[in-house]
């Protein structure tokens, strides 16, 4: 994930203590509403802000519900753990930075979350996908806004990886180009410095 902005900093959605080196982000809705997950306050972590993820859930809906989700480069994980609270059945976490990835299992300690409800992953998301066959609901990818080239590596792989009704939620920089696949762009919108956009499998008329 990029590196995160200073007007988000000053605004309180991401909570860091320099003493401690951990930051907090907090749930916004469903069963863990109002609690923080603690996270590790490393510069390339960017926590997708509130007005962001209560966009995004608005368009999903009550079909979060029994999904089987997907974060990749998940770093704080808060989309995974937003999607848990609001009733997915299961979420699995990728990540490589050591650090991050120790506070993404004290989160799921802290939700008392059993394996058969969350799994943390350590590995390169592109490698990772190429040996997974898993099928998943809903994936969110959201890398460092500076690895362009990242979004259509790892789009072109996860089409296959997707559930009949499966969709993709892909966070990006406004200012670059527009992310494109081979999957249908069902909803899309730019707030501030930041583009979201949800894709599906194409979808027929009669």
């Amino acid at each position: 994930m990029a590196y995160p902005k200073r007007n988000e900093l000053l605004k309180g959605r991401w909570r860091s203590s320099r003493r401690n080196h951990t930051g907090q982000v907090r749930i916004i809705a469903g069963e863990w509403r109002g609690r923080r997950v603690t996270v590790a306050a490393r510069p390339q972590l960017r926590p997708t802000p509130n007005r962001l993820r209560e966009t995004l859930f608005n368009w999903l809906g009550d079909s979060v519900r029994g999904c089987n989700v997907l974060d990749l480069y998940a770093g704080t994980g808060i989309l995974g753990f937003e999607s848990l609270s609001r009733g997915a059945s299961h979420a699995t976490f990728v990540e490589n930075d050591r650090r991050t990835l120790t506070k993404l299992r004290e989160a799921c300690q802290q939700f008392d979350l059993e394996a058969a409800q969350a799994a943390v992953v350590e590995a390169n998301a592109i490698k990772w996908l190429e040996h997974n066959r898993t099928r998943w609901d809903l994936v969110f990818l959201d890398p460092p806004f500076h690895a362009n080239r990242e979004y259509k590596r790892v789009l072109s792989r996860i089409v296959s990886h997707l559930s009949e009704k499966g969709m993709v939620y892909v966070e990006s920089a406004s200012r670059n180009e527009t992310v494109t696949c081979s999957l249908e762009e069902w909803k899309s919108k730019e707030i501030g410095e930041v583009r979201i956009q949800l894709f599906r499998r194409h979808t027929h008329n009669p």
